[in-house]
């Protein structure tokens, strides 16, 4: 499937700092992969209660690809199932704000025994996205 590569978008030096702040998390200008690196499975309702109070789309953007690698990591089906459906809602929610991070992590043109546990999720999500808004 040919799919057209969204405006690139990555997470903003003042949203990390804030979550840095917040959740005390060791951070360095070489962690180029800063949100997937200290992301915890086990503070995933916590990622999720925060996501719901921001306002900020820098922060919601960071918290996206920290609540997304907390999912990768959940071992159990059912609580991964679960935290799925939930984590579903906020990016259609606020798809314009992770239309990047969820291509990402779809790794189209990729194999799926290739890339992530979450993958399948996105591209499903992806292409229900796109189709339903035509673009």
């Amino acid at each position: 499937m040919k799919v057209k590569e969204p405006k690139f978008r990555c997470g903003t030096e003042k949203a990390i700092k804030e979550l840095v702040a917040k959740y005390d998390y060791p951070y360095a200008d070489w962690m180029q992969d800063w949100p997937y690196e200290i992301a915890e499975s086990k503070e995933i309702e916590n990622y999720f209660q925060h996501y719901n109070e921001q306002t900020d789309e820098d922060k919601k953007f960071s918290l996206m690809e920290m609540l997304i690698q907390a999912l990768t990591d959940i071992e159990d089906p059912n609580e991964y199932d679960k935290n799925w459906n939930r984590l579903r809602l906020k990016i259609i929610e606020d798809f314009e704000i992770h239309e990047y991070t969820i291509f990402y992590w779809s790794c189209f043109g990729q194999s799926i025994s290739d890339c992530w546990k979450v993958t399948p999720n996105m591209r499903d999500l992806w292409i229900d996205i796109k189709e339903k808004r035509n673009v």
